[in-house]
């Protein structure tokens, strides 16, 4: 099933072919729905449903395929089932280079926030709201940066906000 760049192998579209997903090591066909009016994709999970907006799984496509040296989708075929299978398929490259050598992803880090893992800030967020946490970063082979309320927390929500306005450590 192709993508131009071959990245999935195949005929060249322009894009994308693929109706297969690569999901815990063996294809199964998804079940997304395209949810055009709310600009969403609607997955399959557990008995419910979770949802992925367009914009966000293209911005995380282009930051993962320039990551691994692939094809970045083009930005037209970002409200289609197929921008989402190639999503799907860009995080199986990830973690197969995850497994084969141990390289993880920077491309969910917030970069105004790199290096400042364990320490507390104070940040104007893109909507203008200023909050203080204490930087913390999850684990896997794709990390995002987390927003640790207080020194004894142990997890909390990704960072939301980004680009800051400013970025101060304050402890």
């Amino acid at each position: 099933m192709g993508v131009t760049g071959g990245i999935l192998g195949g005929r060249d579209t322009g894009f994308f072919v693929s109706t297969l997903s690569h999901t815990g090591g063996r294809h199964m066909k998804t079940n997304i729905v395209v949810n055009t009016e709310q600009e969403l994709f609607v997955i399959p999970c557990g008995s419910g449903f979770t949802c992925l907006g367009f914009s966000v799984c293209f911005d995380r496509s282009v930051k993962l395929a320039q990551e691994l040296g692939v094809t970045v989708p083009a930005k037209r075929y970002k409200a289609t089932r197929g921008a989402y299978e190639y999503y799907e398929r860009l995080i199986e490259i990830a973690k197969q280079r995850h497994n084969k050598t141990g390289w993880k992803s920077n491309s969910e880090l917030t970069p105004q926030l790199i290096g400042l893992e364990g320490k507390r800030v104070e940040v104007k967020d893109c909507y203008g709201e200023i909050r203080r946490f204490k930087v913390g970063k999850s684990t896997g082979f794709i990390p995002c940066h987390l927003e640790l309320a207080n020194s004894r927390s142990t997890g909390g929500g990704a960072v939301m906000g980004a680009p800051f306005e400013y970025v101060k450590v304050v402890s």
